[in-house]
Formats: C-alpha cells, structure tokens, sequence
C-alpha cells in the first residue's frame, strides 16, 4: 500500500513515503523544490489624453496579453481630461474586450481637467489592487505574451526592474508618486 505524506518546510517540500508490505516495511523521504504555482497579481495603468484612434487598438493587445498571463490581471485606463472621444472609445474597448477575456479586468477613471502625467498615474495607482503595477503607453501595441515576459523578468531581476520596462512594486510605486 502507498500512503503518502506530504509536509513543507520553508521552499522544500518532503514527501514521505510509506510502503508497507506484508513481510516488510520500507519508508523513503523524498526531496524536491516545487514549481512556483503563485503568480503576483498585476495593475496595468495606462494614462491617456486625446488617444481616441490608438486606444481600441492597443487596449485589445493588452486584453490578448493579459489574457495570457496566469495570475490575477486588471487593467485600468486614466483619461486626463481628454477632448476628444478617447474615454467612450476606451470604455466601449473595454466591454467588448471583456466579453472575449472575461477573466481580465477592465475599468475606466476620468479626470474632467487635465491634470498631467503623474496625478494620472496616482489615481491610476489608487485604484489598483496589484501587487505590480506596469505602466502601458497607449502609443505601442503588445504581443500576446508581453506581459509574461515583462514579469518574468522582473521576477528573475529580483524585483529590481529599471524605469525604463515601467513594471513596479505597487508600494515603492506609491512612494515614488507622493
């Protein structure tokens, strides 16, 4: 018979085998390092202001790349006191984006004045419930594995990812907007 027991003792597992036989018993520990099976949640902040043609298609890309990534995902749009349609535009991407991906998040916050880059990205960052947050320029397009490859190298950096790739911390990314 098998009976398995299986007990954790910081990142190394331990199974422990019991093999009894009628005649004789055996029991055999077993080490191994498991796969990480946790993902950290990710925000996706991205400011817009009159970005009405380009945001349908990049907000789609981001959809189809979050879509891919096996932890929890949301992406939150900032109009800043955008002109133009950007806002409708974003939020009519948004509903049918979750309808093909309904397991992505989408929201939308609207500033009535522009306010800038930064109060943007803090009210971006107040509505956020990740644990990273990656800050999305609406003037590119994403591949659909973008953001796996943006938080694995993040994860293999140790958590120190320059300002360039946009990917932060939610903390150190609060304390840098106060």
């Amino acid at each position: 018979m098998f009976f398995p027991e299986i007990f954790s003792h910081g990142n190394t597992c331990f199974i422990s085998q019991s093999l009894n036989n009628f005649s004789e018993g055996k029991e055999k520990t077993v080490q191994f390092k498991p796969k990480s099976i946790f993902k950290p949640s990710v925000s996706i902040i991205v400011p817009a202001h009159n970005c009405e043609k380009l945001i349908p298609m990049f907000l789609t890309s981001l959809f189809k790349s979050a879509a891919q990534y096996m932890g929890f995902c949301e992406i939150i749009v900032v109009d800043d006191g955008s002109s133009d349609h950007t806002y409708e535009m974003a939020w009519a991407t948004i509903q049918e984006c979750r309808r093909k991906w309904p397991h992505v998040n989408g929201k939308i916050v609207r500033h009535t004045a522009k306010l800038g880059r930064k109060q943007a990205l803090k009210t971006g960052i107040n509505k956020a419930f990740g644990m990273l947050t990656v800050i999305a320029d609406p003037q590119s397009t994403w591949k659909p594995n973008t953001l796996k490859e943006i938080i694995e190298t993040f994860e293999k950096r140790s958590k120190t990812v320059n300002s360039i790739m946009g990917c932060y911390e939610a903390e150190t990314l609060r304390k840098l907007l106060t």
